[in-house]
This record gives C-alpha cells, structure tokens and sequence, in this order.
C-alpha cells in the first residue's frame, strides 16, 4: 500500500504500477518453466525417458510437496532477479535493488532449509516404518524396499536443493555486482585537468 502511494505521488498511476508487477511475475513464471523444460530436455538426453516418465519419477522418488515447495522458491528467486534488473532499468535507488538481492538470498537459504528438512524427514520416515516392521523372512524384503524409499527421498532432496541454492545464490551476487558495477559512472578528466592536479570523480 505505502508503495502505491508513492507511486502515485510520483505521477504513477497504481494500475499501470499493478500491471507492471503483474507482468514481472509472468516474466519469472516463464523463465522457471523454459528452465524446467531444458532440464526435462538434459534429463532425456542423458537418460533417453520420456518427459512423462522423466515427471513420474521426480514426483515418485522426491514427492509433489517437495517439488511444489521447491518451485515456489525458485520462481521467488527469479522473480528477485527480475525485479533487480527491473529496477536499475528504471534508476531506481540502490537500496531498491537491495531489497530485492536480501529477498532473493532468503529464499536461497529457505531452498537449502527445504532440501535439509525433506532429508531429515526421510531419514525419520525410515526409522519410524523400521521401529514399526516386524521383520520375519516374509516381510524382510517390503520393510527393505521402503527402507530404500524414504532414503532415497532423504538424499535425493540434498542432492538437488544443495547444489540449486548455491547456483542461485551465486547468480544474485553476480547480477547484484553487475547492476552496482553498470549504474556507476567513472569520469576521467581532460590532460589539462591531470596536470593541474583535479581529482578523479565518479558518481
């Protein structure tokens, strides 16, 4: 709301300043799905499935809550990308794209805390179907395969949470000292200005 409002002090309207949000976030929205795709497309090449069997496995081995925790957070992160991009296009001020680059490693680190908490509740999982098996020779090989389920949920979620909050988090930096590097203007003085000894100035 107080954005709104100074939004509209500014002589912009709060519909046209709705839209233009509304726009990034399909913006992000797209990118996360061309992003999806070309994993789906690396994931065939490398192991020859097919994109419903590449989904099958992803939502049977990692869970659709994951994947749906998951998502939200990259698309918020991208999202935070737009916006820094977004706002040293309109010269906004530095503490604008500040906003955005805190925002954006917050929701690196929540990536990181998801993929930690999913292992640890598959780890738990396991242990609670194990306490609660009676392990005879007939049972022993079902109580074993659910055994290898949740472990394999459990380690799953590290292996990509991990490694995606890093490249994330690694992409922000870069972009936020991009934008810093792009808004700053150095000026050079003349030979004459050298001689006279003026100092270099940079805004």
């Amino acid at each position: 709301m107080t954005a709104l409002v100074l939004k509209a002090r500014r002589g912009i309207s709060p519909i046209s300043h709705v839209a233009g949000r509304f726009g990034l976030t399909m913006q992000a929205v797209s990118l996360f799905l061309g992003l999806v795709v070309i994993v789906i497309a690396m994931a065939n090449l490398a192991t020859g499935m097919t994109p419903a069997q590449i989904l099958g496995w992803s939502l049977e081995m990692l869970g659709g809550g994951f994947l749906l925790l998951l998502s939200a957070l990259v698309i918020t992160d991208i999202f935070c990308c737009v916006r820094m991009i977004d706002s040293a296009h309109h010269a906004e001020t530095d503490l604008e794209r500040q906003k955005w680059v805190q925002a954006g490693l917050q929701a690196c680190n929540g990536i990181a805390t998801l993929a930690l908490t999913f292992t640890l509740l598959g780890i738990s999982l396991g242990i609670g179907q194990l306490s609660n098996s009676s392990l005879t020779p007939d049972s022993i090989d079902k109580v074993i395969a659910t055994l290898t389920d949740d472990f394999s949920m459990a380690f799953l979620t590290s292996v990509i949470g991990l490694p995606l909050s890093a490249i994330l988090r690694t992409i922000l930096i870069v972009l936020n000292a991009s934008l810093a590097l792009g808004s700053t203007s150095v000026v050079y003085p003349d030979s004459s200005e050298v001689d006279a000894g003026a100092p270099v100035t940079s805004s």
